[in-house]
């Protein structure tokens, strides 16, 4: 099977012009781009998925995300996997960004320092169908925003994403409310 390559960046998102490779060691001061999408239907519910028991934070909560792989910009990224992980298909234009972190080693899981890419998504689900993604997620829920907002703070979820939502909670309060105006 084929090593998963990233491009290497530097904290403030420059390209340093060498791969990083998954699963290797990430020199000190390097960055990957890692992207995360809050999918939500049109009635306001959230998709979250369960991670497979095999994955780190096997059996808990999250909603999609997933390194950005070389070449790919972080909306593309965002576009796979989506895709990828859930089923749902979403156009680069459905993306609403959220913000840019940037996140040491010790605070992601176990890929080294990232820059995250956040996204909120809307989408029609009687449009679409959810299908997980075998060896990534096992189950999948859909939560109101205000139940997802509780649920999130429960163990079952992944702590990093908590924190991470947590950190710019006002941002995606603000881009949900607005779209359902």
């Amino acid at each position: 099977m084929a090593k998963e390559l990233w491009d290497a960046y530097d904290r403030e998102g420059n390209l340093l012009g060498f791969d990083l490779v998954r699963g290797e060691p990430v020199p000190e001061g390097v960055y990957h781009l890692v992207v995360e999408v809050l999918a939500v239907t049109n009635d306001g519910r959230v998709l979250l998925t369960k991670r497979h028991p095999d994955k780190a934070w096997g059996g808990c909560w999250e909603y999609t995300g997933g390194s950005v792989v070389k070449g790919e910009t972080p909306v593309e990224g965002a576009l796979r996997e989506l895709r990828e992980e859930t089923g749902i298909a979403v156009s680069a234009q459905d993306l609403h960004p959220v913000y840019v972190d940037t996140w040491p080693e010790t605070a992601g899981m176990g890929a080294g320092s990232s820059i995250y890419h956040s996204f909120v998504t809307f989408f029609d689900l009687s449009k679409q169908a959810i299908r997980l993604q075998e060896g990534e997620t096992v189950d999948h829920k859909l939560l109101p925003y205000e139940s997802f907002k509780r649920f999130l703070l429960e163990d079952r979820f992944v702590d990093v994403v908590r924190r991470r939502f947590l950190d710019h909670q006002e941002d995606f309060d603000r881009i949900i409310t607005e779209h359902f105006k």
